[in-house]
């Protein structure tokens, strides 16, 4: 593609630590057994101990631990700082679990075309300089790695370019949407048989799933959702396809969440301020990545300020009994539709989809009581109503009528 190296991804082995400003830093063996030398306290500088204490051997756990701020947080990646690729194939995977066929020639080149208009979009519009090493990779692959784990200005610009290509392959993937003749439910359809499928070969990976179930909103229920909210817009309507996962126990939460994020659903494309958090605590977290509670706690405070952990009731849906819970999140999930657009090849369109997982005890206590599906939607009706006669002393008169009609 291009003859400028990038990194070399089959560097000798390292240890990985957090660094400053979020720089994740290779640590040699023989620095292992050292103390961390005293630096100003960073953005990163209240891990650092907890991080050191027990160093993480295993980057993999890096990985995962902010695969699942990106989908436990209300958070964007376009905001981020860092990534946590060190080697090719963790590039690589991505790439597919994108939509891209890396073996395929037509899709790099698409991938190169991509960067190269992100490239131009921060040297033309914002008169950035951009690094050599950077716009001109060996391969796409190096520009992720760049961003993880090279130095200085070329990381910075390496993270700033990948945040421009995300916007330029969403940009492109909608655009493919509408210029393409396939239908909604046709890609409902085909998301279905791709969740349905994932939901099987995680069965398989050994986590209890008890129940899975799809829904689609019924043209009634979508109208009443519309009228009860105040964002009108049929865009804004976020659970028109919903996958619920009903899990042995709060133990398989973590692991399910990060089968889904490796197998299903890119990190980047978890829509920002949609996630809701009410069952995983730092203490699930750390069963499963051996990672500290302290540790956890403090790389979520280091992202969302001097505030706790924040864990507890699921920020409530207004319709919603007060003891509700569970973990939900929407993403758009990428499909290829190359059959229906063979002339946009590689086509990759999104798909909109909330997925909520839920352990079996908490799903029980869901369906009981204030918060029963029934009580859920006339608490909605009642809003509805309220809305649709107005503020008027009359209207008021006749909703208290049918309130009291109703209790």
């Amino acid at each position: 593609m291009r003859d400028d190296k990038g990194p070399n991804p089959e560097e000798e082995s390292t240890d990985v630590a957090l660094g400053s400003e979020g720089e994740i830093m290779a640590v040699s063996q023989a620095e292992e057994a050292k103390p961390p030398k005293e630096k100003s306290r960073s953005k990163f500088g209240r891990i650092r101990e907890s991080l050191y204490s027990k160093p993480i051997k295993c980057t993999q756990e890096i990985s995962d631990l902010m695969s699942l701020y990106a989908v436990l947080s209300p958070g964007s990646v376009v905001d981020t700082t860092e990534l946590h690729y060190t080697d090719f194939a963790q590039v690589d995977a991505f790439l597919r679990l994108s939509g891209f066929d890396t073996d395929n020639p037509i899709d790099m080149q698409r991938l190169s075309d991509v960067h190269m208009e992100a490239t131009t979009y921060l040297a033309e519009i914002h008169n950035y300089r951009i690094p050599k090493d950077v716009q001109y990779p060996n391969k796409i692959h190096d520009v992720f790695l760049i961003a993880s784990t090279g130095k200085g200005r070329s990381r910075m610009m390496a993270c700033m370019c990948l945040k421009a290509m995300h916007i330029l392959h969403h940009v492109n993937a909608r655009q493919l949407f509408f210029n393409t003749a396939i239908s909604e439910a046709q890609l409902f359809s085909r998301l279905n048989a791709k969740i349905f499928d994932a939901i099987d070969r995680m069965r398989a990976a050994g986590v209890q799933v008890l129940e899975f179930a799809a829904s689609q909103k019924a043209r009634e229920s979508v109208i009443t959702k519309l009228m009860a909210k105040r964002e009108t817009l049929a865009t804004h309507l976020f659970d028109k396809l919903r996958f619920r996962v009903v899990l042995g126990s709060k133990d398989d939460l973590v692991p399910a969440l990060l089968y889904l994020l490796n197998n299903l659903v890119p990190f980047n494309y978890v829509l920002p301020g949609q996630s809701r958090n009410g069952l995983v605590s730092a203490k699930e977290i750390s069963d499963c990545l051996g990672l500290s509670e302290d540790a956890i706690r403090a790389f979520w405070r280091s992202r969302e300020g001097e505030g706790e952990w924040a864990i507890g009731p699921t920020p409530p849906n207004e319709f919603s009994g007060r003891s509700f819970q569970c973990v939900n999140f929407v993403a758009e999930i990428p499909l290829r539709i190359d059959d229906v657009a063979p002339e946009h090849a590689p086509a990759i369109a999104f798909v909109q989809t909330e997925i909520q997982l839920v352990d079996e005890a908490t799903h029980l206590a869901n369906n009981d009581g204030e918060n029963s599906h029934e009580l859920y939607k006339e608490r909605q009706r009642r809003q509805v109503r309220k809305r649709l006669q107005g503020d008027s002393e009359e209207a008021l008169k006749t909703l208290r009528s049918t309130k009291e009609q109703l209790d």
